[in-house]
């Protein structure tokens, strides 16, 4: 009885103690040149960057069975935005698809027009589930205001159609200036609640590089505390049946 009355506090206490489930990273890499159905006929197609910035993949971040935090790391820069800069390269909406399957159904809104940033402090987390796919593109290569620069032609960067807004999140790591290796951090507000599987789409404004990546969500696995409780109440139930 005496293992029992042990076990029983320490059970509560792990129990307790389980409550802020810890994060969980899942990592992804950059297997696609462009998302299913935009390529361009050329041989863009068989290239994974045209220019700058180079996506190199990143990180699914889980906490408490909701998806916080995307990562994804990235070499070179994006290009200053200004008001009447239209040759500036930006980086778009982030885009989630629970279940993979013909529908996006969040999207974080980092752009509010056609090369123009959103505020990026408090994007907006907007559920477009059942909306019609609407979507700005990049443009034509070395044409328009992207004379003199070579993108992926007519590819979605960014969401240009309905939806709902349900949170606020925000972005960090856009490097303007400096080459080298960086990280964006889209910050997903209070969490999303998905299915075990789930793509994310993602690109700059030029679509040089673009992210359309299956993520696996991580299987909660019960504390070590909590295991160390449960151990002990089957060896209290073992103590009494002997």
């Amino acid at each position: 009885m005496r293992i029992l009355s042990l076990a029983l506090p320490l059970l509560a206490g792990a129990v307790f103690a389980s409550g802020p489930a810890r994060a969980n990273t899942v990592s992804f890499g950059d297997s696609v040149n462009y998302w299913s159905g935009y390529q361009n006929g050329t041989s863009d197609d068989s290239k994974d960057t045209i220019g700058t910035p180079d996506l190199l993949g990143g990180r699914a971040i889980f906490a408490g069975g909701l998806l916080k935090s995307i990562e994804i790391d990235y070499y070179g820069k994006f290009s200053l935005s200004t008001p009447g800069n239209y040759g500036s390269v930006i980086p778009g909406d982030l885009f989630i698809n629970d279940l993979c399957d013909d529908d996006w159904d969040y999207v974080m809104k980092l752009v509010s027009s056609s090369q123009m940033p959103a505020d990026y402090a408090a994007a907006a987390i907007l559920d477009v589930d059942g909306e019609d796919a609407a979507y700005l593109y990049s443009g034509s290569d070395n044409s328009g205001h992207w004379k003199g620069f070579h993108i992926r032609d007519r590819h979605p960067y960014a969401w240009n159609g309905g939806g709902t807004q349900v949170d606020t999140g925000s972005l960090s790591g856009v490097n303007l200036l400096q080459s080298g290796n960086h990280t964006l951090v889209f910050d997903l507000g209070k969490g999303l609640a998905l299915s075990d599987t789930f793509c994310i789409g993602f690109g700059p404004s030029c679509a040089n590089d673009m992210i359309f990546e299956r993520i696996q969500a991580p299987i909660p696995e019960p504390s070590a505390a909590l295991l160390f409780a449960a151990s002990l109440l089957v060896a209290a139930r073992r103590t009494r049946l002997s």
